[in-house]
């Protein structure tokens, strides 16, 4: 019996190895055909010793947006969604575990390793069409009939999280290789044949450097740490109207005794972001009612909403206390709000280069 068993588990594999590859996408950058970027990081990233804590995001890159055509690819002409595919090669494992690696897309962060394996972006094929299509791009498939190729757009960037393990000895990280973040593919899987998808991929860790800089950042407001906006007449509700704006400051201290001697010229930059409910990329949607959001805007530009996980320069390090001004503002989104007590909750984490 078992040895009956062993053959038709023998026999069962390579059926189950090659279904993947019966049906795959082949996904590539819609004007230029590549198939590779290359996030690498700039310089020296300098990084507090104190920032090593679980969680802490520790490095943002910009935001880019791609287009990619996908077509049917290995003859299966059925059509399907696209998706991110994270950690294609599976080297996160080499890294530093004192650092994680995640990918922000429409302003949600997403671990590489470790999380969901993968994220859908949309449709990229749709139903069988004519033959003719087949030819039309690159995947130059011998199918009798194949999907008709669309395009999807996917903007995202690149961020370093502290895991809380320790840093190396030395403050300075050692990975010099180039780490594939994502590979863009269909439904059923990776596509087998070489060189067909796009990845995008990350290097430049090596230059990452935990220094002794070490600022208290604090939030100063109306009501100490807390921006309060008092009572909000429900009947002078407008939809897109902004009701009300709230000044507050970061506050960034160097004169604690354990603010480091490696701070000095540093540039600072801060990002967003919130465990409540997004309105779009920037409106933060409030608990326990309904019919507005806050919006976060820099003093000197009111109506410039920032957006969360995006990076935003302060400035240069050039005192031991430096302040920046922010408003909060208070915008209805129906004319009609929900009545009640409100309360939302952002995280500014201010990180330097």
């Amino acid at each position: 019996m078992t040895k009956t068993l062993l053959r038709q588990l023998l026999f069962l594999l390579p059926c189950l190895a090659a279904s993947p590859a019966a049906s795959a996408l082949s996904c590539k950058e819609a004007a230029t055909e590549s198939i590779k970027q290359v996030i690498t990081l700039p310089g020296t990233i300098s990084i507090s010793s104190g920032d090593a804590v679980r969680g802490r995001l520790l490095w943002r890159s910009e935001q880019y947006t791609t287009t990619f055509r996908c077509v049917d690819a290995q003859g299966e002409p059925g059509g399907e969604d696209a998706f991110l595919y994270w950690d294609p090669t599976r080297a996160m494992a080499q890294l530093h575990p004192s650092l994680e690696l995640g990918v922000t897309v429409n302003s949600v962060d997403n671990r590489v390793s470790g999380g969901q394996p993968r994220l859908w972006i949309g449709p990229a094929t749709a139903p069988p069409a004519i033959k003719a299509n087949c030819k039309q791009y690159w995947n130059k498939s011998n199918a009798a009939y194949c999907a008709t190729s669309l395009v999807v757009s996917v903007s995202f960037s690149a961020y370093i999280r502290a895991t809380g393990s320790p840093p190396p000895a030395s403050g300075q990280i050692t990975n010099t290789g180039v780490y594939d973040l994502f590979q863009v593919d269909g439904v059923n899987g990776l596509n087998t044949t070489p060189n067909s998808n796009f990845r995008a991929a990350i290097s430049g860790l090596g230059n990452i450097r935990f220094i002794s800089c070490n600022p208290e950042i604090r939030v100063v407001a109306n009501a100490g740490n807390v921006i309060d906006f008092g009572r909000i007449p429900s009947s002078e509700a407008r939809m897109g109207v902004i009701q009300k704006t709230v000044p507050f400051q970061i506050e960034v201290d160097l004169t604690h005794p354990t603010a480091g001697n490696q701070c000095d010229g540093r540039m600072l930059t801060a990002s967003l972001s919130t465990l409540n409910p997004l309105a779009d990329n920037a409106t933060i949607l409030p608990t326990h009612t309904s019919g507005f959001g806050i919006l976060v805007s820099r003093a000197s530009t009111p109506t410039s909403y920032i957006p969360m996980n995006t990076n935003n320069p302060l400035g240069l390090i050039n005192g031991n206390l430096m302040r920046y001004e922010f408003l909060a503002s208070l915008k209805w989104l129906t004319s009609k709000p929900t009545l009640g007590a409100f309360n939302a909750a952002a995280t500014i984490n201010v990180t330097f280069r």
